[in-house]
């Protein structure tokens, strides 16, 4: 039964993919095509393998067995994910992207260029003091010394130091790619964004490189009019996911030996495991649903109606202010740790909505997630695409990586809240200079273009850059022959 549950699944996935190849929407730039082929390896692909290869590690590890009901319902919760998804994505998200570029976007950019640089000054300083401070304390086993283990969930609480400041080195990763877009992805302009790439992996993370690098991927593509990837760009996706798997192997410490700076201990950490491909942590969210599955509402006999979803309102206390702050969400029905051992589990967006409400829950949430990005993605295809819409949109597109994984939105407000804080920066300050965006300017041009050639007056503050377009003169000039053309009088 399973394995025609196996096949079902596939079915039903290649079904979606082809009507949304020949749909007209397909681009690298909508939300669902990432979740298309988020769905399409961990719970398509993936479980095939680990059918055919017997995937066990994760079941020793958390110390459960799940029944075949358990895994075939699993299966269904993620299909019925990926459906809601869908459905409620392309309620708003039924448009074709374009791309509104001309000769006043990029002079847009250079004009915020000054803007750019004093929020330079500000962000670039404090985030590499950030990421050196997190190199240092990766070097030397201080990283883990300033973090302790709450006993009952197992979630790494700070217990020294300011947490913003830690997280602070997540702000080059948008501050690179906005320098490497503005000059156009010369080689001299990629080097503070290569620098955070690196230095970051040194430090053990993935998460952050990734999406600095995906930010960096998708503004190349849309400043080349590409709705998907050329083959260079699929050769760097390439490169990713491979820096990806050697990071997760040894959390960095090749590249700190190769600096030789580093002073960490030996750990094994069940790396004496001989594992199949694909049968480790980073890709096992089918077995982290299967989990959620045997767990809710079977032993817990409650869902957690969502409420893991107040902790958006005290994660951004810092603890020093709040000694007594709740280790997780504030309020927890259940503690998934009395029915096994779930490390470092990642729910994703079905498995959270099954633990927040069943069946229910999971056409919610998997929904409600189609429908708000649906939304966006209209507003930015169909929108003026000014360079803060287009740097933000991209931004929060490479952070949906790690959301469609982890399911919640407190993982998405903590990664966000500093890629996008350099982009608010920005932004003020352009606004201080008197910057125009570009569809301030195109409203401009449309205006003036509406009345007649002896009205017409250059807009106060407009560069000569960004005088009326050349086929608008060509026309002003074809009406202007026309009426001088005309027999004057009445005879």
């Amino acid at each position: 039964m399973y394995d025609v549950v196996l096949i079902l699944a596939a079915l039903i996935f290649c079904a979606v993919s082809f009507w949304y190849g020949r749909s007209g929407y397909f681009s690298i730039y909508h939300p669902f095509t990432l979740y298309l082929a988020f769905h399409g390896f961990l719970f398509v692909f993936r479980p095939i393998v680990a059918r055919a290869l017997d995937f066990r590690f994760i079941y020793l590890l958390y110390s459960f067995s799940p029944t075949q009901a358990d895994k075939i319902e699993a299966i269904l919760i993620s299909t019925l994910g990926m459906l809601s998804f869908a459905f409620c994505c392309f309620r708003h998200g039924n448009v074709p992207m374009r791309f509104n570029i001309d000769r006043i976007t990029f002079t847009e950019r250079r004009l915020l260029l000054p803007a750019f640089l004093a929020m330079a000054a500000i962000c670039f300083p404090i985030g590499f003091y950030s990421l050196i401070k997190l190199w240092h304390d990766s070097n030397n086993d201080t990283a883990l010394a300033s973090m302790a283990i709450d006993k009952a969930t197992q979630i790494r609480i700070n217990t020294e130091g300011n947490g913003y400041l830690k997280e602070a080195q997540l702000m080059l990763a948008s501050c690179g790619a906005i320098l490497a877009w503005l000059f156009r992805f010369r080689l001299l302009a990629l080097l503070p964004l290569a620098t955070f790439v690196v230095v970051r992996a040194g430090t053990g993370g993935r998460g952050p490189f990734v999406a600095a690098a995906a930010t960096l991927g998708l503004l190349w593509l849309y400043d080349r009019r590409q709705k998907l990837p050329s083959t260079s760009a699929l050769l760097g996706l390439v490169l990713v996911i491979a820096a990806f798997n050697a990071v997760g192997a040894d959390r960095g410490r090749a590249i700190r030996q190769w600096f030789g700076t580093d002073n960490t201990a030996d750990r094994q950490d069940g790396a004496s495991v001989e594992l199949r491909p694909l049968e480790g942590m980073d890709f096992a969210n089918l077995e982290y649903l299967e989990y959620l599955v045997y767990a809710i509402p079977q032993r817990t006999h409650s869902y957690s109606w969502f409420t893991e979803e107040l902790q958006l309102f005290t994660e951004p206390i810092p603890r020093e202010l709040w000694p007594g702050k709740p280790v997780g969400p504030p309020i927890q029905l259940f503690n998934l740790f009395d029915y096994g051992s779930p490390i470092g589990m990642t729910a994703s967006l079905p498995g959270l909505g099954w633990a927040g409400a069943g069946w229910a829950g999971v056409v919610f949430w998997c929904g409600l997630w189609g429908y708000g990005l649906g939304w966006i993605y209209r507003k930015f295809a169909n929108g003026s695409q000014t360079a803060f819409q287009t740097i933000a949109y991209m931004t929060l597109l490479s952070s949906l990586i790690v959301a469609y994984r982890d399911g919640g939105l407190v993982t998405v407000a903590r990664q966000n809240i500093f890629f996008m804080a350099p982009i608010l920066l920005w932004l003020g300050f352009a606004r201080g200079f008197g910057v125009r965006s570009a569809a301030q300017v195109r409203r401009m041009i449309d205006a003036r273009d509406r009345l007649p050639m002896s009205h017409q007056q250059p807009a106060p503050g407009l560069p000569l850059a960004l005088s009326l377009p050349p086929a608008v003169k060509r026309r002003h000039a074809t009406l202007a022959a026309e009426r001088r053309a005309r027999p004057q009088g009445g005879s």
